[in-house]
């Protein structure tokens, strides 16, 4: 029930997922406005979660992907889209520098092709279900 109400839609902009831990220093970046993250705030396409030196953020995706930020780093939500009655599936995320641990949830499960990870080098498709990135 909690899941339901936290991810329903209310007529506002489509959420992807939200922050489900937070230690430090961690904020969120929406359209040019600096956040402070705290557990429960809801994530959206476009948002760029920040760690401080000391932080760490924990974040669960509508599809059940969890992802752990690390000290000094700075991920995009870039697209999000989990629609199962649609079968419409992708999942773009940048990582322009820092590190996290990434656990496939459905998405990656059910269509693994429309997971990729961008750096400011590279783009990455992911197959697998839990990696490791570490941006130096």
């Amino acid at each position: 029930m909690v899941f339901f109400l936290l991810f329903s839609g209310t007529g506002q902009a489509q959420f992807a997922g939200m922050i489900k831990n937070v230690s430090g220093k961690v904020d969120i970046l929406r359209q040019s406005k600096l956040y402070p993250a705290w557990i429960g705030f809801r994530l959206e396409d476009k948002d760029i979660v920040i760690t401080g030196p000391e932080g760490f953020a924990g974040m669960l995706f509508k599809d059940d992907t969890v992802i752990t930020l690390g000290p000094e780093s700075e991920f995009e939500i870039d697209t999000y889209i989990f629609e199962p009655q649609d079968q419409a599936y992708y999942f773009l995320f940048y990582m322009e520098k820092g590190s996290m641990i990434y656990n496939s949830g459905k998405v990656g499960k059910l269509s693994p092709q429309s997971v990729h990870l961008a750096t400011p080098s590279a783009v990455v498709g992911i197959r697998g279900t839990r990696f490791i990135v570490d941006l130096k």
